[in-house]
């Protein structure tokens, strides 16, 4: 069976009425054991395809790269090498299959028999012709049994390396910023988000405002200001998440490409969704909401009171030592694959050493440094200044000289 099904993603399918009830009713009939969060429609078609299939039957289809590594793929994915043969697996990233897409594509090959346990990876040469590159076992293709994400590579990529460690989220929470137009249900009071940011600070335009493409790691190169305070903002927006996570001292996050980390030391910055925030547990001591009672729920395997106390052994400059380093590329790759956004889990879920005040102070003194440079001229050149924090965060996380040679590229 060879097919190349719909690609529409859950915001569209919700936003549209015709839509949003067929994927009700594909919920509703229980028929697909594959729809995992917000998933994609193309999902139950490969399921329903091996559901068609006979006996040794092969299915295969065009679909979005996301398969590989999103998290509304994890449940399929885990079928397609546990419950049946993916025997093969084009790797098309990065290449324009379709003219009117900008979405990288792959094709997987999958038999209705047991697995097989391992599976080839293809790719596609400048003549358009696919050829077989190299065999990878299941148990290298599955980088990390929590989110089944899979590796295309022959990098050696373990999501599961460090599991003895705490993760960023015992010590931080961690939320995706606000959404800066007004709540659909909102008539009256219509605004987008290019009527809110300034250039220029004024009586409303109060907050500091910054975004993922205002930043590199340690540096903040453009400030604007953001209306707060305001008889809509943050009280109209379609998401105001809540006020104490910008008057907190936190570190910034981009979404997208490589790694990069900001500190806010005094509480100052706001910002949108297209950046995370991330404060210490005990920097939230006492404020309870929903936002804050779901993500203890969802993703946290200790009690608030824990990771509030876990929280205080901890200083935000060696945590943003840490998420800018080298290693954290490594941890971070080992979480996404080869996506190239960067979602909370995947923050949420990096390994953090636990390093004594003694152990901390060394790397502090460095990240203030780095500030101070950066401060001064957001261009300053601090790399050496950074191969120091790298060389003690390798030692942190127990890494070998030929672990290290991997990550210096050597």
């Amino acid at each position: 069976m060879i097919g190349n099904p719909p690609y529409v993603s859950a915001p569209t399918q919700l936003a549209n009425e015709t839509l949003a009830k067929q994927r009700d009713t594909l919920v509703k009939i229980k028929q697909y054991n594959s729809l995992c969060e917000k998933w994609d429609l193309y999902i139950p078609f490969i399921e329903r395809g091996l559901q068609l299939a006979k006996t040794d039957g092969v299915v295969t289809m065009i679909v979005p790269f996301p398969l590989t590594n999103q998290k509304y793929g994890k449940v399929l994915r885990k079928m397609l090498t546990q419950d049946y043969n993916m025997f093969e697996l084009v790797d098309l990233n990065g290449t324009k299959i379709f003219d009117n897409a900008t979405v990288s594509n792959c094709i997987p090959f999958v038999k209705k028999q047991p697995t097989q346990n391992k599976c080839t990876i293809a790719h596609i040469n400048e003549q358009l012709e696919i050829t077989p590159t190299f065999e990878q076992n299941n148990a290298e293709l599955v980088q990390d049994k929590k989110t089944q994400v899979w590796n295309l590579t022959k990098d050696d990529r373990k999501g599961n390396k460090h599991s003895d460690m705490h993760v960023l989220g015992d010590y931080c929470y961690i939320s995706v910023g606000m959404v800066l137009n007004s709540d659909e249900k909102e008539k009256e009071n219509v605004f987008k988000k290019g009527d809110l940011i300034s250039d220029v600070e004024n009586e409303i335009h109060c907050r500091k405002f910054i975004e993922g493409k205002d930043i590199g790691k340690y540096c903040i190169n453009t400030i604007r200001y953001l209306e707060y305070d305001t008889e809509r903002v943050p009280d109209l927006l379609r998401r105001p998440t809540f006020r104490e996570l910008y008057k907190n001292p936190k570190l910034m996050f981009n979404r997208l490409g490589e790694l990069q980390v900001v500190l806010d030391s005094e509480g100052d910055f706001t910002t949108s969704d297209a950046m995370f925030v991330c404060l210490l547990w005990n920097s939230l001591s006492g404020v309870i909401n929903k936002s804050i009672t779901s993500s203890i729920k969802k993703f946290s395997k200790y009690s608030r009171l824990e990771m509030e106390k876990l929280s205080e052994t901890v200083d935000l400059k060696y945590l943003l030592a840490i998420m800018n380093s080298k290693y954290a590329a490594v941890l971070l790759t080992n979480q996404r694959g080869g996506d190239y956004h960067i979602y909370p889990e995947h923050i949420r879920n990096i390994p953090i050493p636990t390093a004594t005040v003694a152990q901390q102070e060394p790397i502090i003194a460095l990240v203030d440094k780095i500030l101070v440079a950066k401060k001064q001229d957001p261009k300053a050149d601090t790399l050496a200044l950074e191969a120091q924090i790298d060389q003690l965060v390798y030692k942190l996380y127990g890494l070998t000289q030929e672990e290290i040679a991997v990550v210096e590229g050597k």
